[in-house]
């Protein structure tokens, strides 16, 4: 695909960094809209999506965080003129530096950049084919749905990109940390988890004193009725 050189003055071109405008499909858009306006025809193979993230499987449900991972891997595909790939995405959540999925790394011993670097070398070898972005933001989705969360965070990207295809450099490089698809499944379901009683506990701490004594005997009992016991 031929390239052509934007010029933006700086103050521009660092809000438009700022702001994670996909430059490229912009750019296209705007020459589109001025070949069609000056000829009367629409150029052909021109993209006409007016937002292309608007395409992006799952971006309605992603979180801030997820968001921006994405942003970057698509500015990744965008600046090499070719489609974003699965290590462009774990780059990106790597880059985002506070998200969910670090820690879940963190805490199956992995060191996020060094497992970054590692799927960089192996995406660099011959014959090996990182998933593209489309494909693992669905299997993204997919582990949101199973895990019945109704949100697509940082560690759901973490899911789709352990559960990519054999070849792929990121799912080949999480293996070789002993990381495979259940395993980090189970780190992401214990992770959430982990926050769901922690945020309930906070929220508890603020209740009176007889209201917390009457949801601990609830919680007493429900544990009771669980093991198969009885008790007064």
């Amino acid at each position: 695909m031929p390239k052509i050189n934007v010029y933006l003055p700086d103050e521009l071109a660092a809000a438009v960094r700022e702001a994670g405008i996909p430059v490229s499909s912009v750019c296209q858009r705007a020459l589109a809209d001025a070949v069609s306006a000056s000829t009367g025809e629409s150029p052909q193979g021109a993209r006409m999506t007016e937002n292309p993230q608007a395409d992006t499987p799952g971006w309605t449900r992603m979180t801030a965080r997820a968001r921006t991972a994405v942003r970057s891997a698509l500015r990744a595909g965008e600046e090499r003129d070719n489609p974003a790939t699965s290590v462009d995405l774990l780059a990106g959540v790597v880059a985002e530096g506070e998200n969910l999925a670090l820690t879940v790394l963190a805490a199956l011993g992995v060191e996020p950049p060094d497992l970054l670097s590692e799927a960089r070398g192996l995406a660099a070898r011959a014959g090996a084919a990182p998933a593209d972005l489309a494909s693992t933001l669905v299997r993204s989705t997919e582990e949101a749905v199973r895990l019945e969360h109704n949100y697509i965070g940082c560690e759901h990207l973490l899911l789709g990109l352990a559960g990519g295809p054999a070849e792929d450099p990121v799912r080949a490089a999480l293996a070789s940390t002993g990381v495979d698809r259940r395993a980090a499944r189970t780190a992401v379901g214990a992770a959430v988890a982990g926050i769901a009683f922690t945020r309930t506990q906070q929220a508890a701490a603020g209740l009176s004193a007889p209201v917390r004594t009457v949801l601990e005997d609830i919680r007493a009992r429900l544990t009771r009725l669980e093991r198969g016991t009885t008790g007064t």
